[in-house]
């Protein structure tokens, strides 16, 4: 027969005066010993420590997103822009099949599916993210090549894989900048709201979308348990998407002051 877990929540330091005149059986908030100054959750962990594990594990989705969506979408973009015809055709027709496909139906079928370790989730990601970057690169070199200096490389005999490295690709920096903002804002919400609707990281991970779903069923409690909800949010997904688009913001302005 399983033991009922003991909640042990320890209160900020701006609200343990408060709550403790209203401390029950049923919500212990200052059993935790030690300085917390956001509290702690229903395990004793403190919520600054759960925000920044959590934002290790959005880190790797991150970077293992970008890993696959990035060099899929740069690629396909060059190759359907520069050379046209028959490869243009089948690179649109296969980004705009993958954009007819709502990504989140996409992405759970997925992971039921293979899985919902982090590997499949980044793959999940990685294969729906790229599009964006596709369309945009396309764009790009579809008027880069008829500038001069490609004109003049062509001319000469420069092979096109040197144009496509040396001269198309350095000329596509804004465009990485745009994406990487897009892409990064969007994989930090969709983590988010698929752990929170049980399809994402699994239990017992680090995730702020763990930390949500904590938060909605102790928030009801009386006294309310609020600080887990305002650890996730305004010091894990708020800051991070606000610092995602000002990044992206003053680098292309810096690279493109004009």
């Amino acid at each position: 027969q399983s033991i009922p877990r003991e909640r042990t929540y320890s209160a900020p330091l701006a609200d343990r005066v408060l709550l403790a005149a209203n401390e029950s059986a049923e919500n212990p908030v200052n059993r935790v010993r030690g300085i917390h100054p956001l509290g702690t959750d229903i395990n004793g962990y403190d919520v600054i420590y759960n925000v920044c594990r959590g934002c290790g594990t959005v880190l790797l989705l991150l970077t293992g997103t970008m890993l696959i969506s990035f060099p899929l979408g740069t690629i396909l973009g060059l190759l359907a822009g520069y050379f046209g015809g028959r490869i243009d055709d089948m690179v649109q027709w296969l980004y705009n099949t993958i954009s007819s496909i709502p990504w989140l139906l996409f992405v759970i079928a997925f992971l039921i599916l293979f899985g919902r370790s982090l590997f499949w989730i980044c793959l999940a990601f990685g294969l729906t993210s790229w599009v964006e970057l596709a369309r945009l690169i396309r764009g790009e070199t579809l008027k880069l090549r008829e500038y001069t200096f490609i004109r003049a490389a062509r001319a000469s005999g420069v092979p096109g894989s040197r144009i496509l490295i040396a001269h198309l690709f350095p000329n596509l920096s804004h465009i990485f900048i745009i994406s990487f903002t897009l892409t990064a804002t969007s994989i930090v919400l969709a983590e988010s709201i698929l752990t929170f609707i049980g399809i994402g990281v699994q239990p017992g991970s680090a995730s702020w979308g763990l930390m949500l779903v904590e938060a909605q069923i102790e928030l009801v409690r009386t006294p309310p348990i609020w600080w887990v909800f305002v650890g996730a949010s305004f010091l894990g997904i708020f800051p991070l998407v606000l610092a995602l688009n000002i990044f992206g913001d003053r680098l292309r302005d810096a690279l493109e002051p004009e």
